[in-house]
């Protein structure tokens, strides 16, 4: 019985543990989601531009 009691901390509950569903969702889903949407910004960001016509006020011939 002492050996039982020695692997838990005092005050330490352990809670529910996590299903396999919320463990892939919290451990992969979360995180490629995140990093999809830096990597969105980030080339949102750095995107190459549209050329814009040269307008005549602004250039000279």
């Amino acid at each position: 019985m002492r050996l039982l009691m020695s692997t838990v901390e005092d005050g330490f509950v352990p809670g529910p543990g996590l299903s396999v569903a919320e463990t892939v969702f919290t451990y992969v889903v979360i995180p490629v989601a995140l990093f999809s949407v830096i990597a969105l910004a980030a080339w949102l960001t750095s995107a190459p531009k549209e050329e814009k016509k040269e307008s005549s006020v602004s250039s000279i011939n």
